[in-house]
């Protein structure tokens, strides 16, 4: 176990590791296109609650270890190599590329729900007000459209307006037809 413990402070020294912000962490996983944008918020919550979006994050608690964003326990990794449950090792939980994390933890999901993770049981379950704040970060604002691919809010609202002009100038054009003294 101390081996373990040193080569994990060798790993934090020499990491690129990262602490999102909720923002952040949102658009990381929507990018990813793993998780539903149904059940985005509750992943975050849940990120946000048992790892506080940090992907350092490693508690040891009744003898298991919780590693990563989502404090995967080591029944799903094996340390030093490969295995567990998502056949991962349990260092690869702890660096910043958080696609292996998601995969395992979205194989958790599958097989046992967010229940498995009890603090989203106690804090993130029914949380309308996490889902609202996490709806408002600018980067899931950005609507994609089959036609025109991935347009900022910006963009989108100049074609609403040039749009609306071409509108209007059809309206006042016919409108123009029903004056009688222009039938002539």
């Amino acid at each position: 176990m101390k081996l373990f413990v040193y080569s994990f402070v060798l790993f934090i020294v020499s990491c690129d590791c990262k602490v999102f912000t909720r923002c952040r962490l949102a658009s990381e996983l929507v990018k990813m296109k793993m998780i539903e944008k149904t059940f985005l918020s509750n992943w975050v919550c849940l990120i946000e609650k048992v790892s506080k979006r940090d992907t350092t994050a490693l508690e040891i608690r009744n003898g298991k270890t919780f590693y990563g964003l989502y404090q995967i326990p080591n029944k799903w990794c094996r340390e030093g190599k490969k295995g567990g449950d998502c056949n991962i090792a349990c260092e690869s939980l702890l660096d910043d590329n958080i696609r292996d994390d998601t995969a395992c933890a979205l194989r958790i999901f599958e097989q046992e729900g967010f229940k498995y993770w009890t603090q989203w049981e106690k804090r993130c379950k029914n949380d309308n007000h996490f889902t609202t704040e996490v709806y408002k970060c600018p980067d899931l604002l950005m609507v994609k459209t089959s036609q025109d691919g991935d347009l900022s809010s910006n963009d989108l609202r100049e074609k609403r307006i040039v749009s609306r002009r071409g509108m209007e100038r059809s309206r006042f054009l016919r409108s123009l037809r029903d004056l009688p003294w222009l039938r002539a």
